[in-house]
């Protein structure tokens, strides 16, 4: 019998970087890396960092396919 693992970001939009790199399956250093190179969109609110769900799953299908 299987037992499906409830999503804990599934009604999340906002990430921040540690949730989006855990969310993605990467290293938080990865996720600034991209940010930082502009291939991932962040907004800055405050001293914190936002990234948009819709960000993150168009970041990761641009990845490439091995």
């Amino acid at each position: 019998m299987s037992r499906e693992v409830a999503d804990p970001y599934q009604w999340k939009r906002g990430f921040s970087r540690e949730q989006a790199a855990d969310y993605c399956g990467v290293s938080v250093y990865k996720v600034a890396i991209a940010i930082r190179e502009n291939l991932l969109a962040a907004r800055r609110n405050g001293k914190d960092i936002v990234i948009f769900r819709e960000d993150l799953d168009a970041w990761m299908e641009g990845w490439e396919v091995i």
